[in-house]
């Protein structure tokens, strides 16, 4: 095997190895909420912010959205839904926006640090985002995403091996 095949499968590992542990970290806080006890929070939403370069994109767990209740800058609540329920709460936000007083909700969530809580519901006078809804999303999406990380890193195990295979 050539020299820039050897260094082309390696790229490849690296490559494979870099796409596994990103989709992991984006995932990771929502492994952390699997079996976690839920917290009921009770206010308005001051700010919302989207993941940049996400937004829109509908892939699983990675396009989030994250708000804070009251003005607490402290607590950070992180969101992600399906398409459909996704594109029902941004209406809501806009016509938050553009009323300028949102209307209270009640946000179910469960903590995975000390300021940080992966929403598992959302009921409010504008309309209720399910619970077990939500949480299916999250399990299907995380058993999907798994899949795909093993399958990433299976093509790194491939292309390393490859590459650093010996002439005989």
């Amino acid at each position: 095997m050539t020299h820039s095949i050897r260094i082309l499968f390696l790229a490849l590992a690296a490559f494979f190895c870099f796409l596994a542990s990103y989709l992991f970290v984006q995932t990771f806080p929502f492994y952390k909420s699997i079996g976690g006890d839920e917290d009921i929070f009770y206010g308005k939403i001051s700010s919302v912010s989207l993941v940049r370069g996400w937004s829109g994109s509908h892939v699983p767990l990675l396009d989030k959205t994250f708000f804070n209740l009251n003005g607490d800058k402290n607590a950070v609540f992180m969101l992600a839904l399906p398409g459909s329920e996704e594109n029902l709460l941004k209406q809501w936000i806009t016509f938050w926006s553009e009323t300028g007083m949102p209307a209270p909700i009640e946000v179910r969530g469960v903590r995975i640090s000390d300021s940080e809580w992966v929403v598992t519901g959302i009921a409010g006078n504008d309309g209720t985002l399910a619970s077990e809804e939500i949480r299916d999303f999250h399990l299907r999406s995380l058993f999907w995403a798994a899949i795909f990380d093993c399958g990433l890193l299976f093509l790194a195990f491939l292309a390393l091996r490859r590459a650093l295979r010996h002439r005989r």
